[in-house]
């Protein structure tokens, strides 16, 4: 008889998990599709054998300001601990070593980087903190940039910013599946796009002011 219950809970389980995850991804898909035309962002999906709603990938690419940028849906599954996260990625090579960390009063611990402790510099402004390698201050100031961070500040919840081996990633937690994470991050584009530019800019100055031999 247990064997029997057991079978039978299974069976349930995998008739209903199609509809669950289906629905999951009908909303998500319906908060890709806002951004595909707001940002001409085109959308692309990694089959699964398994059929429609499970195990399907999709994933938004483009460009923002001429940065590739990408967008998708990826989880970690520790110790039968399921963690789903939803990034957003620049490719700014031009970075080279850089490394920043950002986040935001809104900011939940798990979309938190970590490392950021072990960044020397540090600048706190309106609740946004700042922690990067190297002394940023003209990025964190610049006009473009300063007006776009008091958005994600002041939001409920909010995700955190990192960049490392040139590429500047805005993660939060969880699949998106909501008008008020999809405005996030589009915010997020926006963000990213402005911090890009700032950083070519100090990263051309950088390049070509002389170093000082000691």
């Amino acid at each position: 008889m247990p064997i029997l219950i057991a079978g039978l809970v299974a069976a349930a389980i995998l008739l209903l998990l199609p509809r669950f995850l289906g629905r999951q991804q009908e909303r998500m898909l319906k908060q890709y599709h806002v951004l595909e035309k707001r940002f001409g962002l085109a959308r692309r999906v990694s089959q699964s054998r398994w059929g429609k709603g499970i195990g399907e990938r999709f994933s938004l690419h483009g460009e923002s300001r001429g940065y590739p940028l990408s967008l998708y849906s990826h989880f970690l599954k520790k110790e039968k601990v399921r963690t789903d996260w939803t990034s957003l990625v620049f490719e700014t090579l031009f970075a080279e070593d850089l490394e920043f960390r950002i986040e935001f009063p809104g900011t939940e611990e798990g979309a938190r980087f970590s490392g950021g402790e072990e960044l020397p510099f540090a600048l706190e402004n309106e609740g946004v903190l700042l922690r990067s390698s190297e002394n940023l201050e003209r990025v964190w100031r610049d006009d473009n940039v300063a007006r776009r961070f008091p958005f994600l500040a002041k939001q409920e919840r909010a995700g955190a910013i990192r960049l490392s081996k040139g590429f500047i990633e805005y993660r939060e937690l969880g699949v998106m599946e909501h008008e008020p994470q999809r405005l996030r991050f589009q915010e997020a584009i926006l963000l990213l796009a402005c911090v890009s530019d700032a950083l070519s800019l100090y990263m051309a100055e950088r390049k070509a002011t002389p170093s000082v031999e000691l």
